[in-house]
């Protein structure tokens, strides 16, 4: 946890009071330094329950891979090289209030250099309760009923955002081996269990800078932004995530086994093409190695 000295305290306290809207302060590790009483009135809590505490506090649980989500871009919209060029982003989200409850807001979100600290500063404003509902229902159409995971439109949108900016890029297509053999020997309920295991490893796994989505049955996708992880090396650790241990059904152990086909984005190359290309890599690994080779490309 990041320790912050009085004279520091001071300086984020009088920044936050300045500012004519709620506001929050926290640091690169998402510990919460400063708010002001207008975020008082909006999160429930006093300033000084909100201090030290993580931002993941104030965020529903089904949020959260959205949240790490937008950490990664807000993090690519400011370069460390060059912070000043950066520009907020405004986005819709849900806080959980000091009672539970869980309200919509607009938020506006950069980063700044404030008391010597790099931090993110998210300035809150509520939003109607019909906006937020339809936030809601608009939500609840990107993702997919039995996995959570962004449907294949929804995740497709963040691809091609990520192609407009023209930023370097690894995709993965993960299919789930036999799995019409598990559904057939033990019922669909079986194949269910393991599709939702292998869902919730892939978000446990996905880094901020990374979207996941259920494209079909039986196959997932990754994108990764920027240039952090090569073909092969999200080849071996996707496989490795999946793959980890078995999934208990009744007396069984089912095994989970994948094949894998990943690309990194070329010069040029749009969302299709890549697509396509890490489709047919996955469908060379299903045919030359049952889920055993290392479909990298």
């Amino acid at each position: 946890m990041t320790t912050i000295s009085a004279a520091e305290g001071a300086i984020l306290a009088n920044f936050v009071d300045a500012v004519p809207a709620a506001v929050l302060v926290h640091t690169m590790d998402f510990q919460v330094v400063a708010a002001n009483r207008l975020c008082e009135d909006v999160l429930g809590y006093t300033t000084e329950e909100m201090l030290s505490r993580l931002v993941a506090d104030f965020i529903p649980t089904e949020d959260r891979d959205s949240a790490r989500e937008l950490a990664g871009l807000l993090g690519d919209a400011y370069p460390a090289e060059s912070p000043a060029s950066g520009r907020p982003i405004i986005a819709r989200r849900r806080v959980v209030r000091r009672d539970g409850s869980v309200i919509s807001c607009w938020m506006q979100i950069g980063i700044a250099h404030l008391a010597g600290l790099r931090v993110i500063v998210a300035c809150i404003d509520l939003v109607n309760p019909v906006d937020g509902d339809s936030r809601w229902w608009r939500e609840r159409a990107e993702r997919d009923d039995l996995t959570g995971l962004l449907r294949r439109a929804a995740f497709l949108d963040r691809v091609d955002a990520w192609v407009q900016r023209d930023l370097p890029m690894t995709l993965a297509f993960v299919d789930v081996d036999r799995l019409k053999a598990i559904n057939d020997t033990y019922g669909h309920r079986a194949g269910d269990l393991v599709l939702e295991a292998a869902a919730r490893r892939l978000r446990s796994w996905a880094p901020s800078w990374a979207v996941v989505g259920r494209f079909s049955g039986d196959e997932f996708v990754v994108a990764c932004s920027g240039d952090k992880m090569s073909a092969e090396r999200l080849t071996a650790s996707l496989r490795s995530a999946v793959c980890s241990e078995p999934v208990p059904w009744a007396t069984e152990q089912l095994v989970v086994s994948v094949s894998i086909g990943a690309v990194e984005r070329r010069d040029g190359e749009d969302s299709r093409d890549l697509v396509n290309r890490a489709d047919a890599l996955m469908y060379r690994d299903k045919a030359g190695s049952r889920g055993t080779g290392s479909g990298a490309g």
